[in-house]
Formats: C-alpha cells, structure tokens, sequence
C-alpha cells in the first residue's frame, strides 16, 4: 500500500455528481458518493465497505473542544487519544504542518495499524485556533479510497472561532476554599495581613482591597512567540486573564527597557469573583514548557502602584515574589506515604588553548535524588542517593535514615539523622493544580521539593 501523507491544503471545492457538502461543529467539506454518514457522541462518522473484499474506508470528525494553544501538545494528546489508544499503533507518525485561513493552523500524521489479519493506514489531522482543537481521524486499508480522502481534505474548511480558554471553568458563584483533595489547611494568615485560600485553578491572596490570584501552570512554548512577533504577555492576557476579569482597557508596560521586554501587562478590569471595578497587573512566571500567571488587583491604578512599585521590573518583580505565599501548613495524615524528588546539574568543558587544540573536554555531571517515607504510627524511612563526576568516572554515594517523625504545622522533626542526632525540618505544602508539593528545608543546605508517589 503506497504511502500517504497528507501535507497540502489547497481548499477548494471538488464537487462532482454525488458528492455531498457537510458541515459539523467548525468544520466543512465534502463527502464522496457511497460514503453513509453515523451521528455518534461527540463526533460524525463517515464509512464504505466493500463486503465482497473486506476493503474499508471511515472518516471519524471530533467535535471542537478546548486545547492548551500550542499546536504539538495538541497533536500529540489527540494522536494518543484517538490513534494509539483505540488501534494499538505503534510507528511514529509522519508529520506535516501547515497554516489554513481564518487564524487556523494544522497538524497531520499518517501511520499504520493492524486491523483483521492485515495493515490500514490511519491519518490524524489536528486542527487549534484561538485555544479551540479540532480532529479528523480517517482510516482505510485500500489505495482505491485514497481519491476520496483528497477530496475530503482538498474541500476542508474551518469556521473563524471564538477565544476560548484551557483553565477549567471557573465557577464565580462559590469562592469559598476548596479542600484540594481533603488537605487539613486550605487557609494561612500570615504575619503581614495576606490571607491565603485554596481554589479550584488559583491559590487567592487577599488584604483589605487587594486580591492577588496564583493561578496554577498551564502549557507554555516559547516557539510559539519566538521570532513570531507575537508577545506571550498579550496571549496569556487575551485568553486566560479574561477568564477571571471583565477587561476594560489593556496595555504594555516595559518600563524603560528597550531590549529585555517583562512578560507583563496592565489595564483596568470588572473582577467577576467580587463584581468590582479594578486596576489589574499580570505578571508570568515562566518555567520549561509551563507558565503560571500571578494577577495582582487594586481598587485604582494609583493604589497598585503604591502596592507594586516594582510590578513590571523582569529582574526582580515584586508581583511575581507574591508566589511565596502559596505556602499552606502541613498535618501528619497529609504526608503519610512515599515522597519524591531529583535534581541533576550538568557543566560541559572546552579547550580554548593553545591554538589548534580547541574543542570539546568532557562533561561533569551531579544528580541527586531523595526519596521520603512517612509511615502511620510515626515511623519513617529517607533514602539520599547522588553521583558526581566526570562522565564516566562517576563517584555514587546512598545514605539512609529510619526513625520516627513528628509534625507541627510548620514543622516536621525526624529523629536518627546524620551521626544519629534529630533535624528539623521547616515544612509547607505548596499547592498545584490536583495535589501538593511538600517543601522540606533544614536551615542547613538541604531543601527538598518533593512530589507524592504512593
């Protein structure tokens, strides 16, 4: 069976006697005679067969829902989603790109699967604009369908859509506390007035008239702002800032910085959590592949300058440095169970002389792990592995711990430490979206971000 790849999207129409223009949720095309149409849940199918030798061909379109913006982590959902898990493929798709009208872009990748004793082709075509994802799925065994599934996608066309956003709905209703999965504290009142609460997509940091929301990461690719023109600020703005606020006016602030632009933008919004006019700051808090946005509200512009002189500063935000009041206290049922976390830290070498001599040296590497088990009856066990070294000549060392443990709300102390003495730990819980990270910190050097493994 000769391969198909489908990487061309001339959209134009291809009609000829028998052939039927359909449209379904944000797409249109056309579908070839002898094609029968199913209404399924969330999707239109499209099938022939030829009973005499078992030759199929079925075209499955998925009805629009919310993406996370970013064309490849879309693609590659909807692949495991509708390709691997329902038909088992195993070969790495071949891909193709390409841009469509109306702010669309497009995704496709063809591979095979087995089907009945033999091998079909199955092609996904992902479609995302403005935080709407789009599929087509189309499957076939026979080179005699090819034609057909040309015709489909040369008259495929995708409908302007609307913004909508990835965060899950928020619901403005009800802004009392969530339990985050029955935490004993969803609140902490700090020293300076701040009050933290825990809720469904944001932690909110309240005092007197300010509100400050700590929303939780979402997906972030820096090629998607690259060299594109686009500012990833006004993108988080348009489609996730206006999840929370009624945006009235909007604009940059890049302070007097020609060159290092702040991911940050300001204007004057309705909250729709309390319905009152406010002047709102968001800041972007960007890690590898993710980004949380820290939105800071006061009741005038005047008054969030007072409050955040420091806002827009990309070196030292002080909009941003609210993030440390995610910070939640711990109990001793909440940490019951293993406990993880791994940090690794790499140096290459290079010669730079003498003349002729330059190039590569050798790479030096320190990984470390530890792994923290909080039993019931406050018993625990802690296993610290490293290495470090010259790859290659890597030296590895493991330390373990048992003895018994004890919490405070801030605090967990372990007996049987380093030379058989007690350490004490400060303790925190830092919320994500669906858990919690307990941070561990001795005063000493030793700080553990850790992750619940069981």
């Amino acid at each position: 069976m000769k391969k198909f790849l489908i990487c061309f999207f001339t959209l134009t129409y291809l009609i000829s006697n028998g052939q039927t223009k359909e449209n379904f949720d944000l797409a249109s095309y056309t579908i070839p005679k002898g094609w029968k149409k199913e209404l399924g849940k969330g999707s239109m199918a499209y099938n022939i067969t030829n009973p005499k030798d078992g030759q199929y061909a079925k075209l499955i379109v998925y009805k629009s829902i919310a993406g996370t913006g970013v064309l490849t982590t879309d693609f590659e959902k909807e692949w495991n989603d509708l390709v691997v898990s329902p038909y088992k493929s195993t070969q790495e798709p071949e891909l193709s790109e390409d841009d469509l009208p109306n702010d669309w872009k497009i995704k496709s990748g063809t591979s095979t699967f087995s089907f009945n004793g033999g091998h079909s082709v199955v092609i996904l075509m992902t479609a995302i604009s403005k935080g709407n994802k789009m599929s087509l799925v189309f499957l076939t065994n026979s080179d005699k369908y090819m034609a057909d599934m040309e015709t489909i996608v040369n008259s495929l066309q995708f409908k302007k859509a609307t913004v909508v956003t990835t965060l899950p709905p928020v619901n403005n209703s009800n802004s009392k506390p969530v339990s985050n999965s029955n935490f004993t504290f969803s609140t902490s009142n700090f020293d300076d007035g701040w009050k933290s609460t825990v809720q469904n997509d944001y932690v909110l940091v309240e005092k007197s008239n300010y509100s400050v929301y700590l929303n939780f990461s979402v997906p972030y690719n820096a090629s998607q702002f690259s060299g594109t023109g686009k500012r990833d600020a006004e993108f988080y703005w348009d489609n996730y800032v206006s999840r929370l606020f009624s945006i009235k006016t909007k604009q940059y602030n890049d302070g007097f910085s020609m060159a290092l632009k702040p991911p940050y933008m300001e204007g004057y919004a309705t909250d729709k959590r309390t319905g009152r006019s406010c002047f709102i700051g968001m800041y972007l808090v960007i890690v590898p592949n993710a980004v949380s946005l820290v939105i800071g509200t006061a009741p005038d512009e005047k008054a969030f300058r007072q409050l955040f002189p420091k806002a827009n500063d990309p070196f030292g935000s002080d909009l941003s440095a609210m993030t440390r009041y995610n910070k939640f206290a711990v109990a001793a049922k909440d940490i019951t169970g293993k406990w993880q976390n791994g940090n690794t830290e790499t140096a290459q070498w290079y010669y730079v002389s003498p003349s002729g001599y330059e190039g590569y040296a050798g790479m030096t590497l320190a990984a470390t792990s530890a792994t923290f088990i909080f039993n019931n009856g406050g018993s625990y066990t802690s296993i610290h592995n490293g290495a470090t070294g010259g790859v290659g000549n890597m030296k590895t060392y493991q330390q373990e711990y048992k003895g018994s443990y004890s919490v405070a709300n801030w605090a967990i102390t372990a007996t049987n430490r380093y030379q058989g003495k007690s350490e004490k730990f400060d303790a925190s819980f830092i919320v994500v979206r669906g858990g919690r990270i307990l941070s561990l910190n001795n005063n000493a050097g030793q700080k553990y971000n850790l992750v619940k493994v069981k």
